[in-house]
């Protein structure tokens, strides 16, 4: 199945690159566990290139992870305060609203999120390296300033997002028109150091 990917170009040279290096599923090894690796956009000083970069948890991202179970959690007592199911007759059980589901659904998803994210962090706590470039291997990467890829949007204007080309001066633009992608993904596992050990098609 193919899908639609977000283009990156420099307004002062003709660098173009699609976003479609950070899909895939990457994980580390971590015992006999996989741990999911997060990844993004970044610069690579080595490749002087774009490409898909590791984002190394930390105690901000865990505590907006926090922020957002505690809040669907809160919306969810507010549900079920203003409006406690009606209870029938046994053996059924009580009728949940749509919102009181949704917000389940919610709660339940951002608990996960935050198991696993807290699960990284104790995964990679006595890491050394820093967060490397997924190509190369190095660390004389950096993320991309946090941006929105709006892929179904009418409008595919370039936008800048907040970050100058290395060595050129131009700015980066991210768009997304009807552009498709094919692409045969396989499945890449690190050591817990960031570098790459096993690689292989997606089970199943």
């Amino acid at each position: 199945m193919s899908m639609p990917v977000a283009t990156y170009k420099c307004t002062a040279c003709d660098l173009s690159c699609w976003d479609l290096g950070t899909w895939g599923y990457r994980y580390y090894l971590y015992g006999e566990l996989k741990v999911r690796m997060r990844v993004a956009i970044g610069w690579c000083h080595v490749c002087s290139d774009l490409g898909a970069v590791e984002v190394l948890p930390d105690a901000e991202a865990e505590r907006a992870c926090q922020q957002r179970l505690e809040t669907f959690q809160t919306e969810l007592d507010e549900v079920l305060a203003a409006n406690p199911p009606k209870k029938r007759w046994w053996p059924f059980q009580a009728r949940k609203s749509v919102e009181q589901l949704n917000l389940e659904y919610e709660v339940e998803s951002a608990a996960d999120a935050l198991a696993e994210y807290r699960l990284a962090r104790k995964a990679l706590f006595a890491r050394v390296s820093r967060a490397r470039c997924l190509r190369c291997g190095s660390e004389d990467c950096l993320r991309l300033p946090p941006h929105q890829v709006d892929y179904y949007g009418a409008e595919s204007l370039p936008k800048p997002i907040g970050f100058e080309h290395p060595g050129c001066g131009g700015q980066l633009t991210i768009s997304s028109d009807d552009t498709r992608i094919n692409a045969r993904l396989t499945d890449k596992g690190y050591d817990l150091e960031g570098r790459l050990v096993v690689e292989a098609a997606p089970a199943g």
